[in-house]
């Protein structure tokens, strides 16, 4: 048996097998995966799916079961979610691998960004949250996905008249989401229902039922609408050249530094030299208002000078942080 690989349309590596001069080909657990930053922003779910369709949002997925049995169950509907740990999104890619299911997306980003720059507006029937880390202690409290501000940025991938259900095991957390919900005057807040008749079948509700655990379900419509989508603008791809020669010595002296720019933040954390030809790799560290991004700026000698760019795998959404740190290192080292 001989196996070779090629690439999908998305990006994902699919595998043929080739027995008996007969080649098979099987979809690598990627294909599944979306990387935002190979599509234009907001996303369109006609893009992501190849079709039209009622459409489901899963903010922080875990171990995916819920997810999962949503799209083995509802194989008219699509299914996306976000999630921040990779582990979980490789969980749940290879069990929808493995289930052969073809209505659901996974996204490695965080659900704040997400919501805000990268999902299409008004495109979710409904908005699931199946307990979330409560963060109860004060001085977490501002990691909490409860908040006024949070509510809004849901509102705004939420079709008119959609939902937005809540699962947790803290009565607190529960609470503080509907009077977040209310402030927001966009939403009709249901009554918080304890212990549901209907479960969601997730591993992190099994473990709080074993332990004797109350349940407490929210479930709330959209019925106003909010104007505050901030559509990602991608800058320009960000390159400098530089005439003279470069001092990377300069560099070491803004190491973990902060540059701040409006909005925008740049840290400069370490440099690599490539032991084969004249270039650097500079590991660098970006915010544009709560999203940061980690990457790697590229110089390298040429006939001419030198080149700063992205490096080539780097692949971070090309926000104004991420123009700023290559128009910055270009400054820092020139001579």
């Amino acid at each position: 048996m001989e196996t070779s690989f090629g690439y999908n349309l998305l990006g994902a590596k699919k595998t043929y097998i080739t027995e008996h001069s007969r080649e098979r080909k099987v979809d690598h657990f990627l294909g599944n995966f979306i990387d935002a930053t190979e599509y234009e922003v907001p996303l369109k779910i006609e893009e992501l799916f190849h079709r039209a369709g009622p459409s489901f949002l899963e903010i922080g997925f875990g171990g995916g079961e819920f997810l999962l049995q949503m799209a083995q169950n509802r194989p008219g509907s699509n299914f996306v979610g976000l999630e921040l740990s990779m582990v979980s999104c490789q969980k749940l890619l290879k069990s929808a691998l493995r289930e052969g299911l073809k209505n659901l997306r996974v996204l490695l980003i965080d659900a704040q960004f997400a919501l805000e720059r990268i999902l299409p507006p008004a495109s979710f029937e409904g908005v699931y949250m199946n307990f979330p880390c409560p963060w109860p202690k004060k001085r977490h409290s501002q990691r909490r996905l409860n908040d006024r501000e949070f509510m809004e940025k849901v509102s705004i991938v939420l079709k008119q008249g959609g939902f937005l259900q809540l699962y947790t095991d803290s009565e607190d957390f529960a609470l503080e989401m509907a009077s977040s919900l209310e402030s927001t005057g966009l939403y009709s807040v249901g009554s918080m229902e304890k212990n549901p008749s209907e479960g969601v079948n997730t591993r992190y509700e099994a473990k709080w039922l074993s332990a004797g655990r109350e349940i407490f379900r929210l479930y709330s419509t959209l019925e106003g609408s909010h104007a505050g989508y901030g559509i990602l603008k991608e800058e320009e791809m960000p390159h400098k050249w530089l005439s003279d020669e470069i001092d990377m010595e300069k560099l070491e002296e803004v190491y973990n530094v902060p540059i701040i720019e409006g909005e925008s933040l740049v840290k400069f954390l370490r440099t690599f030299k490539s032991m084969v030809e004249e270039s650097y790799l500079v590991e660098t560290i970006t915010v544009d208002n709560d999203y940061s991004q980690r990457f790697y700026i590229n110089l390298v000698r040429k006939e001419t000078g030198w080149l700063v760019q992205l490096d080539s795998q780097a692949k971070p959404f090309r926000t104004p942080a991420v123009k700023l740190a290559v128009k910055r290192l270009a400054s820092i080292v020139q001579r």
